[in-house]
């Protein structure tokens, strides 16, 4: 999440001159601040990967092919990566971002990568009811040299609509493009707020498409604004001791009431050997699928963000699954922070757990 309002959205780049384009690259290519490297990364900077390649991939949500994902092979060498660690000291992090700045498309909230220790955030930066803005921010650890990192990112056509007191699932068949880029981000308020960022390095179309393709009855119900929490419930982070299969992630807390929200779920993949992880809002009829189509294989979910009462947090946290449960920082608090935007999710997909903290290798 990028901004020039205090904790909203970004500096405004459109109708930049020339001039103010070129202070912002020079800023971007000076680790700190202090001295001047040569810019070798993607958006000419000095901490952004060497190389970065962006696939567009048929996906399915609802029906299939009615979805889109964005993936993303990235590599540093020493010099870049030497870079990004020279930030990663003074508490910055490497973000990756999608943004669907011609508004057809709308994040699912689904991802997956094998960037460590991930969090994911999504924006509504122009209040439409579409979250066009998506973001994959990495751990604290160093990028290995030559390692390709890959990021998926889930969108699709549909998108809620109120229609006569009623929301619905609208549909967008028209074309359009997505640009990559990538940012330094710093932790907020329980967000990941940028502090520098490149300009879009990457663009990617999409094409239009045919007629809406027809729902089954049994589809979940489009939303067009958050369900609140109750009145006694308070949102938490949940860290797990051990993966959990989702029937048992389900099954917790068995007393008071609540819901959870988003869970994060570590995995393997056939690419590579390192830990991946994937994560969503949670939904009973998909449960760990998404992960599944994006190539997945998934141990267990290690952690989630629910809102529960008391009776439920006080089960979870004497629970021996449960490895930590801390405190939520509602994203709604950030909206004092962001005067203007839209850009927070109610509640919130962003899991900032402890999993990398207690399992090391995230396995």
């Amino acid at each position: 999440m990028r901004n020039g309002r205090a904790g909203g959205r970004r500096l405004h780049r459109a109708g930049s001159s020339a001039a103010v384009a070129a202070l912002a690259l020079a800023m971007l290519a000076r680790p700190g601040g202090s001295r001047s490297v040569a810019a070798q990364g993607v958006g000419d900077a000095s901490w952004t990967p060497l190389t970065s390649t962006t696939t567009v991939l048929p996906a399915s949500l609802l029906v299939a092919d009615d979805a889109l994902v964005f993936r993303t092979d990235a590599t540093w060498d020493r010099e870049q990566a030497d870079g990004l660690s020279s930030y990663q000291g003074q508490g910055l992090r490497y973000t990756h971002e999608v943004n669907d700045r011609s508004g057809r498309l709308s994040a699912t909230g689904y991802w997956a990568t094998n960037l460590p220790d991930p969090a994911y955030d999504r924006d509504d930066d122009d209040g439409d009811g579409r979250w066009e803005e998506a973001e994959i921010t990495a751990g604290s650890r160093r990028p290995e040299t030559g390692q390709v990192y890959t990021s998926l990112v889930q969108f699709s056509r549909w998108h809620g609509k109120r229609e006569k007191g009623v929301c619905e699932w609208a549909w967008d068949r028209r074309m359009g493009q997505a640009e990559i880029l990538s940012q330094l981000s710093r932790e907020l308020l329980g967000e990941w707020q940028a502090e520098r960022f490149t300009l879009t390095y990457d663009t990617e179309p999409y094409p239009r498409v045919d007629v809406r393709p027809t729902l089954d009855a049994a589809v979940t119900r489009a939303t067009c604004g958050d369900a609140r929490p109750g009145p006694s419930q308070a949102g938490v982070v949940v860290t797990f001791a051990e993966p959990l299969a989702w029937t048992e992630f389900l099954a917790l807390p068995a007393a008071g009431e609540g819901r959870w929200t988003a869970f994060e779920a570590v995995g393997s993949s056939d690419q590579d050997a390192l830990t991946w992880t994937c994560g969503g809002p949670v939904s009973t009829e998909l449960d760990l699928r998404p992960c599944r189509d994006m190539g997945i294989t998934p141990d267990g979910v290690v952690a989630a963000v629910g809102y529960f009462d008391g009776a439920a947090q006080a089960e979870l946290r004497s629970s021996d699954r449960v490895a930590r449960v801390a405190e939520l920082q509602d994203a709604v608090t950030g909206l004092l922070f962001d005067v203007g935007g839209f850009g927070v999710e109610r509640p919130g997909l962003t899991v900032n757990d402890a999993w990398w903290e207690i399992s090391p290798t995230g396995r």
